[in-house]
């Protein structure tokens, strides 16, 4: 029985998992796909909770799973292949850079008992209300980057419209 851990996907989800993990006294491998940890979270700059911006929250995290020595972490790499049985597995990682820290080109084994997959989730990108044909008509995650960018446009917005769940509540 191999008591390491695999995490796939270094979001909030991925990152919260490999520091339970980690912090209960286990090895654990962190795969990101991105050259950056944060996944989504790294889109979101604002909360009703003022004290508790996304963003700090994003920055702790990062730095809690970088310094916590039972936490691998391999960015820009993907789960290539996973062979084995229950609490006995072998995943071979594709790094994006080419080497890997054993010398291997562009891949590396590690063993694991456990996997957790915490690949994230995407926004839709709705059909409705001219979106993609007008150039107003952005989604959430869209205008709150550009709320949070001076250089926008929409910086300072007289009057914003939302319309919430479009897409997502159809049959």
């Amino acid at each position: 029985l191999d008591h390491r851990a695999l995490v796939v996907g270094g979001g909030l989800a991925g990152m919260t998992a490999a520091l339970s993990i980690a912090e209960q006294g286990y090895d654990v491998h962190l795969v990101e796909r991105e050259d950056v940890l944060g996944g989504n979270l790294r889109h979101i700059f604002t909360t009703l909770d003022e004290d508790a911006g996304p963003q700090k929250i994003l920055s702790a995290l990062i730095e809690r799973v970088s310094a916590n020595p039972r936490i691998h972490v391999y960015l820009g790499a993907t789960v290539d292949d996973v062979r084995g049985y229950v609490g006995q597995y072998t995943t071979t990682i594709r790094l994006k850079d080419g080497q890997s820290p054993n010398g291997d080109l562009g891949r590396e084994e590690v063993g694991h008992g456990v996997v957790v997959v915490a690949t994230g989730a995407h926004e839709i990108t709705p059909k409705e209300y001219l979106y993609g044909q007008h150039p107003s008509v952005i989604t959430q995650r869209e205008l709150e980057e550009r709320l949070h960018n001076p250089q926008s446009a929409v910086s300072n917005p007289k009057s914003v419209v939302m319309i919430q769940c479009v897409g997502s509540r159809d049959d």
